[in-house]
């Protein structure tokens, strides 16, 4: 239940508990209001039916004092229907509200009173109980529609009591006396059992707010289920799809290293031929292919379980982008693209793991070659980042990736699902390798991409890398 509230002191905090119980009492005053706007009126002409019809035993209560007991009764009912129309839809300001019912008991209470002054005839017994009866009734009413709320409902039935009594007081003879002294002891047999219904409320309400903290819970655990079910389904599709691309990477170099070497096993083509010589070299990139595949697995697994360890150390950068690039240079020629390698003048000083450094640079331009189209442009750049840490940066001018896909680019199985990717291959490891191994020196990788614009991936390398017991519990945090 939402309740906005302010309290009387704003220095002094309010329990939730406390304000939803005040809340709910007052709901239930509110919601008690209508009844009072539309029967008090028309209770009043109702009352005054004996002084028409039986003036003679009732007392003979002229036209003006009816009217006037009609008129107050109307006057209290438009206030009470203002307090009604402003709290209907929602207790705003709990203290407000508050404050206002609590006067609005005290004009509409003193209203009903005032029947005990129209009504009343001098040295008429009948007369005098019947305005004795109406009052029984008037405060019963009150304390039984205002029970919920300890204050309004004394505040009223003492209101209404008083000013009957102030009327029974100063009348004359024996009954109204006799009247004044019994209305004491009934306002207090109405409080004590305006108290017992108050009880009933409270167990009331105690069982509501259970029933709603129930349903909250019950709410939050499915929605939590929910979540996880969606979670494991994801997780499942991706687990699906990349067995799938990973049976069909794995069969292609498999079945070139099988076919070329039965070949040069046969010597299908006649003994000692050079077409030998390319076929073994097939069978050895095939090799090199299908042990990549393998590695990335491996170490994509081993950095999940938080077993994968790495060795930071003071290194030069460039014989490892030099590396990369003489490897990557062919593949690139190959697709007409130009592959531009960047280094900015002053170098940062890097500690890194020169494997993961490596292959990371090398994951990432092969994203770059593999999905940019033919003629296309990559550049790799190294520099320094805002805190002095190393960075580096591999740009491409490729189809880019929609910004919903995002989110999942760095997840372990996640290939993005663009129009190149059908001839892209690979396995989806790639990119969360890179991910996992900059996490493990304490860094973070981050991608910007605009569709038909390009792609921008960027690794932040800090000054100091984590301990291993540290980063550790890094990647147990991020898988979690």
């Amino acid at each position: 239940m939402n309740t906005h509230a302010h309290t009387p002191m704003p220095d002094v905090a309010v329990p939730k508990e406390d304000l939803r119980d005040t809340d709910a009492r007052l709901k239930q005053i509110v919601a008690s209001l209508p009844a009072s706007i539309i029967y008090n009126p028309l209770m009043t002409v109702f009352a005054a039916a004996p002084f028409v019809f039986g003036a003679d035993s009732f007392g003979h209560v002229s036209w003006l004092s009816i009217a006037l007991a009609v008129g107050v009764q109307c006057l209290t009912s438009a206030a009470t229907r203002v307090i009604y129309i402003a709290n209907r839809d929602k207790v705003r300001d709990l203290h407000k509200t508050q404050r206002d019912l609590l006067i609005q008991q005290v004009v509409y209470s003193a209203g009903c009173g005032t029947l005990g002054w129209f009504y009343w005839c001098d040295g008429n017994a009948v007369n005098n109980i019947y305005v004795a009866l109406l009052m029984v009734c008037v405060l019963w009413a009150g304390a039984f529609t205002r029970a919920a709320h300890r204050q309004i409902m004394t505040v009223g039935t003492v209101t209404a009591s008083a000013v009957f009594i102030a009327r029974f007081a100063i009348a004359p003879g024996t009954v109204a006396h006799v009247t004044a002294v019994l209305t004491v002891l009934w306002l207090g047999y109405i409080l004590l059992m305006g108290a017992t219904a108050r009880k009933r409320v409270d167990e009331m309400l105690a069982v509501r707010f259970a029933n709603e903290d129930l349903t909250d819970a019950l709410r939050v655990a499915r929605d939590d289920a929910l979540r996880k079910r969606f979670e494991a389904e994801a997780a499942n599709a991706s687990k699906t799809i990349f067995l799938a691309n990973m049976s069909h990477e794995l069969r292609t170099p498999l079945n070139a290293i099988l076919g070329f070497s039965d070949i040069i096993a046969e010597q299908s083509f006649g003994p000692a031929i050079d077409r030998y010589r390319e076929y073994a070299r097939d069978i050895h990139n095939s090799g090199a292919h299908l042990l990549s595949l393998i590695n990335d697995l491996l170490d994509v697994a081993k950095i999940e379980a938080g077993k994968m360890e790495i060795d930071p150390q003071p290194l030069d950068p460039l014989p490892l982008l030099e590396s990369v690039r003489r490897l990557m240079g062919s593949r690139a020629l190959a697709k007409g693209q130009t592959l531009d390698f960047r280094e900015a003048e002053n170098l940062p000083p890097l500690v890194a793991d020169p494997r993961a450094f490596k292959q990371i640079v090398l994951n990432l331009v092969t994203n770059a070659v593999k999905y940019t189209p033919n003629g296309g442009h990559i550049v790799v750049d190294c520099g320094a980042a805002d805190d002095g840490g190393f960075v580096v940066t591999v740009e491409d001018n490729g189809p880019g990736i929609r910004k919903e896909k995002l989110t999942k680019i760095f997840k372990p199985f996640s290939q993005v699902d663009n129009r190149y990717d059908s001839n892209g291959g690979g396995t989806g490891l790639g990119l969360a390798l890179v991910q996992g191994l900059a996490q493990l020196h304490g860094g973070m990788a981050s991608i910007e991409s605009e569709v038909d614009i390009g792609t921008k991936v960027t690794v932040y390398f800090p000054l100091t890398p984590l301990t291993l017991q540290a980063q550790h519990s890094a990647l147990r945090t991020a898988a979690h």
